[in-house]
């Protein structure tokens, strides 16, 4: 090779070297914006949960309990700021009812503070309306169960007793006839209302021990929370809490407490025919195994929900549709640390894929075409077009302490951040 070829070899080599620099750095500009992922060093919980937050439908899954608490308090202070009405289910989440307590943030029912009445703020109607819907195919209430419900109610009000969920629960049904008869002695009812009170007792004789059993069984489910004697601990219901705009957190117990949770949903479906607005926060419950709550999950109106969860995929049972009900109705999703290989794809998933360039060496050297670049010599790389998930599992699964992906449904807009 003469020493003009070798000249021209090297100028070719070093043209094509350069050229390479400012092609490949155009292709990592087009992949960056194409992935649309915004990195931070850092955010504050107030710049990742503003001031609107605690009307916004959120997922919070993965990462450890000091992580979720502390991006727990920030939603809740917004609520509380703006007067948000609130109702917060939880299993046993101590570390979530102390940040209550410590900021006065509103009422809290558990073992210790039996507070909890499900009937406080309603009238007749709305009480056998939860009673007949409430585990309807296990009980089967008729109609005519509304009978005995108002038998109750009236014998209830004559003695000056309020209608509670307790005064129901512990009415003795099967006596219903002494006690009409007690009231008509004392004088508390007249003949004529007593006559009256014994005609709705045989239209609805037949429903009687089935409305005895669903109080029996529903009693068990909620002692640990529900106030004995209402009226010495102006006990609370879902229904007053958001009526005035307060925050009430419920310690389910168990998320087995299938009835207690159905008794719930009714009080917020009451609530939302009201018209009332509201949040419902969710932290570490069973969702899948719940068909009502997960009804109520998968559906907003005049409500938004709140999901915090240490591992939502693993908490729906892996049930796919569930899931992609759930994440398809949140408006942002925050993303932690997750052990679940299986979760992590399915987070993955969800956030989505982008158009990406690949490049690649290539020891045969020539030149390349793409739709994109056009024609150029390409000595020792090749490239294609491929598919990529914008946020791989690997990433989700090691991500450090209070380090996040946040994905907004709305916008489409994908960040990742320290927050601090």
């Amino acid at each position: 090779m003469s020493q003009g070829d070798s000249g021209g070899g090297c100028l070719l080599f070093m043209i094509d070297w350069i050229f390479s620099i400012f092609r490949n750095r155009k292709i990592r500009k087009y992949n960056k914006q194409s992935r649309g992922l915004q990195q931070y060093k850092s955010i504050s919980t107030d710049t990742l949960f503003p001031t609107v937050s605690f009307q916004e439908n959120l997922v919070i899954s993965g990462g450890g309990v000091s992580e979720r608490l502390t991006f727990s308090e920030r939603i809740l202070r917004n609520a509380f700021d703006q007067n948000r009405a609130m109702v917060i289910l939880h299993l046993a989440n101590g570390g979530l009812e102390n940040i209550i307590a410590a900021n006065g943030f509103g009422v809290i029912a558990n073992k210790s503070s039996k507070v909890f009445d499900p009937f406080t703020s309603f009238d007749l109607p709305e009480i056998c309306q939860v009673v007949f819907d409430t585990c309807k195919a296990k009980y089967d209430i008729k109609p005519a169960g509304r009978y005995i419900l108002q038998i109750v109610h009236d014998l209830l009000t004559a003695q000056s007793i309020r209608p509670y969920f307790a005064n129901y629960a512990n009415f003795t049904y099967q006596q219903i006839p002494n006690r009409i008869n007690d009231c008509l002695s004392a004088g508390l009812i007249t003949p004529q209302q007593a006559s009256d009170l014994n005609s709705l007792l045989m239209m609805g004789q037949a429903e009687l021990a089935k409305i005895d059993t669903f109080f029996y069984d529903m009693k068990a489910q909620t002692t640990h929370i529900a106030a004995p004697n209402p009226d010495s601990v102006k006990a609370q219901s879902i229904l007053s809490a958001i009526k005035f705009g307060k925050m009430l957190c419920l310690d389910l117990h168990s998320s087995a407490n299938v009835m207690l949770v159905e008794l719930i949903v009714n009080t917020l479906t009451i609530a939302m025919n009201r018209g009332y607005e509201f949040s419902l926060f969710i932290d570490d419950v069973a969702i899948a195994s719940n068909e009502s709550l997960k009804n109520a999950l998968c559906h907003t109106s005049n409500h938004n929900n709140i999901i915090c969860s240490k591992d939502l995929y693993a908490l729906l049972n892996g049930k796919e549709d569930v899931f992609a009900s759930i994440v398809g109705v949140a408006d942002k999703t925050v993303l932690l640390s997750h052990g679940s290989h299986l979760s992590c794809e399915k987070w993955s998933k969800y956030i989505g894929e982008y158009d990406k360039i690949d490049v690649s060496r290539n020891e045969s050297g020539g030149f390349f075409q793409s739709s994109k670049w056009g024609y150029s010599s390409n000595s020792g790389q090749t490239m294609q077009d491929k598919r990529e998930f914008k946020v791989k599992p690997e990433e989700i699964n090691r991500l450090p302490q209070m380090q996040v992906f946040v994905y907004d449904n709305q916008t489409g807009s994908l960040i990742q951040a320290n927050v601090v």
